[in-house]
This record gives C-alpha cells, sequence and structure tokens, in this order.
C-alpha cells in the first residue's frame, strides 16, 4: 500500500493538470466588447452577397503559404468561413461559434449556441444571425458585443445558411417551410410553405436575392421565387431533380443546379429557362462568376466553365476530387477545394491549375477570401488559413 499511495496521487494530479491546460485553450464565452465595422471585401455571410456572387478586394497573390491553423473542436458543414473587420469566424457540427484573429490566428473565444451550425452564420455589426439544425429554438442573434443572446425562434430544423436584407433573415427548414423573420426582433413577417408537401420534402438550398425577389432549391426538384415582401409564389421552376445547391443570380439570371446533374439558367423575373447544361455527375455547388462565364464544380471531380450568355462550355478540367462547395475567384483564380483533401487554384481564363497543396481532411466548404489571405476549415475540424506571396 505504501507504494500504491503515491501512485494514485500523481495520476490524480496529473488529470487536474491536463484539465487545466484543456480549460485554459479552449474559452466557452465568446464577447468582443465592441462592435464590428463592416469593410469592402468583408464576408459577412455565405458567398459575400444577397446575390450570392462573390467580389474579392485584396486577392492573394500565388504560391499561398499556410500561415497558420486551429483546432475548431467540432467538423464543418456546407457553409463556409466569414471574415469580418479583423476577424474570422466559424461555426461547426457541435453548435460552436469561434472568432479567430486574421493575420495571428489567436483564438478570441467561442460560445456554444445549441446543435449543429450546418451553413454559414451571417455577422452584422455586433450581431451574429444564427441558424441550427436538431433544434427546439433553431434561428437566434447572438450579441458578439456583450456576449449574450438576443432572441431565439423556433423554425425547425436548419442545414442552411440565412440570408439577411431590408432587415429581414430569410432561411428555409427541412420539412419544406421558408421563414422571413425580422433582424431585430425575431418575430416572424410570413411563412412559405411548399405546395402539396406530403412527404415533407425539405429545402436544403440557402436562398439568394435581387431587388424583391427570393430564389432557392427543393428537395422536391423545384427553384421557387418569392416575393420578398409578402412570401407570395412568383413562379416554380421543375428541375427533374432533388435541388440543394444555392442559386446565384447574375445579370437577373438564376444559375443553379441539380443532383441530375444539370445547371440551369433561368429568368429571374419568369422563370423561363435560358439553357440548361449537363455535367454529368451531382451538383451541390453554387455557381461562381468571373467575367463572362458560370463555373461550377460536381462530384465527379471536375470544374465546368460555361459562358453565362448561351451555357456553351469555355473550357472544364478534372481537380482530382468531388466537389461540394463553390469555386472562388479572386484577381483572375479560381480557389476551390475536394473532398481528397486538395485546395486548388485554376486560371480562370483556361482552366489550367496554377497551384496546390495537400491539406490534412476533406474539405466541404467554400473558402473566403480577404486580406490577401485564403480560409478554409476541414472536415477534420481545423481551420486553416494561406497567406499569399508578399510582392
Amino acid at each position: 500500500m505504501g507504494f500504491l499511495m503515491p501512485l494514485t496521487i500523481t495520476r490524480v494530479t496529473l488529470s487536474i493538470i491536463l484539465f487545466a491546460a484543456l480549460a485554459a485553450g479552449c474559452s466557452s464565452t465568446l464577447k468582443l466588447g465592441r462592435p464590428l465595422v463592416q469593410r469592402a471585401g468583408d464576408w459577412t455571410m455565405f458567398a459575400m452577397t444577397e446575390r450570392r456572387v462573390i467580389t474579392v478586394a485584396h486577392p492573394p497573390t500565388l504560391p499561398l503559404t499556410l500561415e497558420w491553423d486551429q483546432d475548431i473542436q467540432g467538423g464543418t458543414g456546407n457553409g463556409s468561413p466569414l471574415v469580418v473587420d479583423s476577424l474570422v469566424f466559424t461555426g461547426n457540427l457541435r453548435g460552436d461559434l469561434h472568432a479567430f484573429h486574421v493575420r495571428t490566428g489567436k483564438h478570441l473565444g467561442s460560445i456554444n449556441l445549441g446543435e449543429a451550425i450546418q451553413g454559414s452564420p451571417v455577422i452584422n455589426g455586433g450581431i451574429a444571425l444564427v441558424a441550427l439544425s436538431n433544434s427546439h429554438e433553431s434561428l437566434l442573434a447572438y450579441d458578439l458585443t456583450e456576449g449574450k443572446t438576443r432572441w431565439k425562434r423556433e423554425c425547425g430544423d436548419i442545414e442552411v445558411s440565412p440570408l439577411v436584407f431590408d432587415r429581414k433573415i430569410y432561411v428555409g427548414n427541412t420539412e419544406g417551410a421558408f421563414y422571413c423573420v425580422g433582424e431585430f426582433s425575431g418575430d416572424q413577417v410570413w411563412k412559405f410553405t411548399i405546395p402539396e408537401n406530403t412527404q415533407l420534402k425539405g429545402i436544403r438550398s440557402s436562398a439568394a436575392s435581387e431587388g424583391t425577389t427570393i430564389v432557392f432549391g427543393s428537395d422536391d426538384g423545384y427553384v421557387y421565387a418569392l416575393d420578398a415582401a409578402t412570401g407570395l409564389l412568383r413562379w416554380r421552376f421543375d428541375t427533374g431533380a432533388p435541388v440543394m445547391a444555392t442559386p446565384t443570380i447574375i445579370g437577373g439570371v438564376v444559375c443553379i443546379g441539380n443532383l441530375d446533374g444539370r445547371l440551369f439558367s433561368l429568368e429571374l423575373a419568369t422563370g423561363a429557362m435560358r439553357w440548361n447544361f449537363h455535367a454529368g455527375t451531382s451538383l451541390y455547388a453554387a455557381v461562381s462568376t468571373v467575367d463572362s462565364l458560370a463555373v461550377v464544380g460536381t462530384t465527379g471531380g471536375f470544374l465546368f466553365a460555361l459562358h453565362v450568355a448561351d451555357g456553351s462550355l469555355a473550357w472544364k478540367i478534372d481537380i482530382g476530387g468531388p466537389v461540394n462547395s463553390t469555386a472562388v475567384p479572386a484577381g483572375g483564380v479560381l480557389y476551390v477545394g475536394t473532398l481528397k483533401r486538395r485546395l486548388v487554384a485554376i486560371d480562370a481564363k483556361d482552366g489550367r491549375e496554377l497551384w496546390s497543396t495537400e491539406v490534412s481532411g476533406r474539405i466541404k466548404t467554400t473558402p473566403a477570401v480577404a486580406d490577401g489571405r485564403l480560409f478554409v476549415t476541414t472536415d477534420d475540424r481545423t481551420l486553416l488559413s494561406f497567406k499569399g506571396a508578399v510582392q
């Protein structure tokens, strides 16, 4: 017994030390103490803008090098990191919202808000608007300045990134209901339910908007366009297969793909089809636009560039792994991640591969490019920051 007692004390002591070290490295609060100042080129929501058109103000210069990485303590869904002011925000599938410093990677805090954050939150000033899946109260406003929740609302199981404009939040759920709520109060303005939805086919396509029209896809294979003020149906278009991709609105035209591998160009005003293109395998990714091209990745591992005007093929490239996320245009280069753990840079003019790197986990999320850096999460619970070459 004289030999066992010191050994027992040592184990307990080591356990206490280990617990203290873990606690010190993981903040359970997120309180910034000041409102955030939005700058040109900030990513306040998924794909930057209401139309889901990405325009990068300060692109990085190739080659990229890893500047820092951080453990975000959970896998990630289908959104992207957000870059606002001097901070990077990302949610995870455990319901945590994390904040890091852009340049140093310093962890500024985290807060658990419930169940999984599948898409991207929206950061507006000092408020984070967050959608949750598998949660009773699934839409909430968290005050980043004061470190407290402002309101919560029951909006069903949400797997998409909210859309915010004109002081309203637009979001759909997995049972086929689409909500418009007030940004500051969370009060419901209107609710739209997919017609004849006896099998409760859901909405897993984040919405886009231009003018007074809201557009999103659905598991029932339709693309829906609603009046932003009233929620009344303006038109719907049958694509023939479930639609999980986020629409992109380019000059009054909606570009959106389905799981049958077809990409459609639809008139925003009427829903009339301009053209469609068969990419061969499923399209989960949103379309990105650069110059006069619409670019989209497929689960078959190809990146296609089509002429926006008529859908004709400009180029395609095999990037060696399934693509679930949007290719981000920045300075004439397209940045895209794959499920084969590759981050790739493609020349937007001709589809040539310019640079690539292997990462530690699959990339399911869209990168965010800002401040001459690229930020991306991997499914091994890591946030990576790549810095461009110094000029």
